[in-house]
């Protein structure tokens, strides 16, 4: 049995380790993923977005999507088409799915509402999908503002 200056010295230890973990940064989602759109010189974080995405569709065993420039400039160009007309776009010749939303400011939060759908969810996780391209347009005069647009193919 351990002496009691021993036991003494481990809580004090242990009490010190539990304050200096404290202290540490929290753990969030990447800024990537929860930057704003309707700042001034907003990117969107691709690389950050097929992460969030592709770790959704590893959890459904789905193989991971692939950027794909033609699809990019696609998605772009629809983005920017729903950002003026505020209709959402059909999925343009050589998509096999699209998911678009509006509103939303950053990804985080677009992926969160495509996820809060089932058939969004479905749509996200099809593994017969595997190129896809995403943008985002942001018109302040617009009624949503961030209006986003996710194509994906075979």
């Amino acid at each position: 049995m351990p002496s009691l200056p021993r036991l003494a010295v481990l809580a004090a230890a242990s009490a010190l380790v539990l304050l200096l973990a404290a202290c540490g940064p929290t753990i969030g989602l990447a800024p990537g993923l929860t930057a704003r759109m309707d700042a001034a010189g907003a990117r969107l974080d691709t690389v950050a977005a097929f992460g969030l995405i592709n770790h959704l569709r590893r959890s459904r065993g789905a193989p991971e999507l692939q950027s794909d420039a033609a699809l990019e400039s696609a998605a772009s160009q629809a983005a920017r088409s729903y950002a003026a007309t505020g209709k959402s776009p059909a999925a343009p010749d050589g998509a096999g799915a699209i998911l678009t939303s509006a509103g939303y400011l950053s990804f985080a939060e677009t992926f969160s509402g495509w996820r809060g759908s089932e058939k969004n969810t479905a749509a996200l996780a099809d593994p017969s999908m595997r190129r896809a391209g995403l943008a985002v347009a942001y018109d302040g005069k617009s009624e949503f503002g961030a209006h986003w647009v996710l194509l994906q193919a075979e």
